[in-house]
């Protein structure tokens, strides 16, 4: 009994290096280039081990896939600081945003350019609707609390309100890693981009008024 646990132990130690191993082949060929026999040649192991951990590709995608996420949730938790505006909330999402870019291309890539199968709801490791573990349900209390901050707000879907600044920010950041080298565009700092985007929507809807000269 005691090495059977033993055994258990040392497999589960593998699982971040497995996950590690098809995050690196994903970037390497997409989702097509991550399969069980590539990976346990990745990490030096027989594919029994794998098989010990993953029952098919489309689990170990989607423990790849929860990780990422929970990283993205995990990121637009940390910047957010409750007692400011919620203008100024928003503006720090997008700010968020642009460091898990930065700072993490290859999980954004996976998660918003080219994401592997969607994943069923039952099958995920995160709870849906629950901020906490729901980058998209983070969001979104912060942008229903907007469309109910004032009656000069234009839009009071929160889902439609999130879906534009979300097009907004992902439209800047996804163009700056694909087309990064483009010798065509004189780029602006995205940081910037990304702010004076937001800036313009919520002036659009009325979440923010001009200040008069």
């Amino acid at each position: 009994m005691t090495r059977h646990i033993e055994r258990q132990r040392e497999r589960e130690a593998l699982r971040p290096r497995i996950i590690d191993a098809a995050r690196a082949l994903y970037g390497e060929g997409g989702c097509d280039a991550v399969t069980l026999r590539a990976v346990a040649g990745r990490i030096g192991y027989s594919t029994t081990i794998i098989y010990k951990l993953f029952a098919d590709k489309n689990e170990l995608l989607r423990a790849v896939t929860d990780e990422d996420f929970a990283g993205l949730t995990q990121a637009l938790g940390a910047g957010d600081r409750a007692d400011a505006s919620l203008p100024e909330r928003v503006l720090g999402l997008g700010r968020s945003l642009v460091a898990f870019a930065r700072q993490q291309p290859g999980h954004y890539y996976r998660i918003f350019i080219n994401p592997p199968p969607p994943i069923a709801v039952e099958e995920s490791a995160a709870e849906r609707g629950n901020p906490d573990q729901d980058a998209y349900a983070f969001a979104r209390q912060l942008f229903a609390a907007l469309a109910d901050s004032s009656p000069a707000i234009t839009v009071r879907d929160p889902d439609l309100l999130l879906q534009m600044f979300w097009s907004a920010m992902h439209g800047a950041i996804s163009l700056r890693l694909v087309l990064a080298d483009e010798p065509w565009v004189e780029w602006q700092p995205l940081e910037t981009l990304v702010e004076q985007s937001l800036l313009a929507l919520l002036y659009g809807i009325g979440a923010m008024e001009k200040e008069s000269k």
